[in-house]
């Protein structure tokens, strides 16, 4: 049975746009009659395998927006469930119903009936959410490619004050919106957070905190393959083997018990931190630690790549772990080892 290339609209598709595709008002008639195609409102026509919010949107006359449409991007969506809804300002008859958020603003031309664009959703995002969940709808966004960086500001460029500093939050480089909020949290917490670090032998890393710490993430569903559990254990002795510390977290402990994930990240940070003061030999010097990665090879790494002054300079105002941190991305750990071996101090 005809179904004038339906897939090309995302599923659904208004009359006219099914007749500029060449079917007549007669073929559409037989094809809803035959099962082929759905008639989900006057002039608006559906794949039979098409359900859910995308027609409940076009159902009430409107389209997806907010978070909704930001799903069905492909970006994060946040853990608002309810299903997000734009309709003209002039829009009667419009049902009201607690599953569904129904934003009254009218549309900018957008070849899909049941969405809005990228550009609408993502204002629509940054207008209703929180910003967190804004910030990582943005991020994701940004990864997928979908939009561009330096596009975020013409986006936005006739928005509130609030859209425009919560857009400039924005990063590429979020693979998830789990990942986006871990790095907005513990940026907040006063940590240096980078994201799809690469490291030799391992591949690429979901977050590193203050050059030494490195964090992965688990998606929501368990990895319950074997293969899938081997390559974990891999990636967790490639990290191990290079000395760095190495916490894993799931998506729902992020979510859901955050302040056990914050918590266990300050922990392991003053574990190492506490290696900062040396003890000292009977004979006056500062006796090295042997532990891969420790504070002291980091900042002896950093002297040894010329950061001398900045290395000892945080160290002597109570900034060691930051002053060990950076160091430890210069990648002067083994020379650092060499200099310890001599006496040091």
């Amino acid at each position: 049975m005809q179904t004038w290339n339906l897939d090309d609209f995302g599923g659904i598709a208004s009359r006219s746009q099914l007749a500029a595709a060449g079917a007549t008002p007669r073929e559409l008639a037989a094809a809803v009659r035959d099962g082929a195609l759905v008639r989900v409102r006057r002039g608006m026509y559906a794949l039979p395998a098409v359900r859910g919010p995308a027609c409940d949107a076009v159902r009430m006359g409107g389209r997806l927006s907010c978070v909704s449409a930001a799903r069905s991007y492909g970006w994060w969506g946040g853990m608002d469930a309810r299903t997000h809804v734009r309709v003209p300002p002039t829009a009667r008859g419009v049902g009201r119903e607690t599953s569904v958020v129904v934003h009254w603003t009218a549309s900018e031309d957008c070849a899909d009936v049941w969405r809005v664009s990228r550009a609408d959703c993502l204002r629509s995002v940054v207008r209703c959410a929180d910003a967190e969940t804004a910030v990582a709808v943005l991020d994701t966004a940004l990864s997928s490619g979908d939009v561009r960086l330096q596009e975020l500001s013409d986006v936005f460029s006739g928005e509130p004050r609030r859209s425009r500093a919560v857009a400039r939050l924005a990063r590429p480089g979020s693979d998830s919106g789990v990942e986006s909020i871990v790095r907005q949290r513990l940026t907040a917490a006063g940590y240096a957070v980078e994201q799809q670090v690469a490291v030799p032998g391992v591949g690429r890393v979901d977050l590193r905190v203050d050059g030494w710490l490195y964090i992965e993430l688990d998606g929501f569903r368990f990895h319950g393959g074997r293969d899938a559990f081997e390559r974990d254990r891999a990636r967790d002795l490639g990290l191990a083997l290079r000395g760095g510390g190495r916490l894993r977290f799931s998506a729902a402990q992020v979510l859901n018990e955050w302040q056990t994930v914050l918590d266990s990240i300050h922990a392991v940070v003053r574990q190492e931190d506490s290696r900062d003061t040396l003890p000292i030999s009977p004979f006056g010097r500062r006796i090295g630690r042997a532990g891969a990665g420790s504070p002291s090879r980091r900042s002896l790494g950093a002297a040894a790549t010329g950061g001398v002054g900045r290395a000892l300079g945080a160290a002597a105002t109570g900034g060691v772990g930051r002053a060990l941190g950076a160091a430890a991305a210069t990648g002067g750990a083994m020379r650092a080892l060499g200099a310890t071996a001599g006496g040091r101090s």
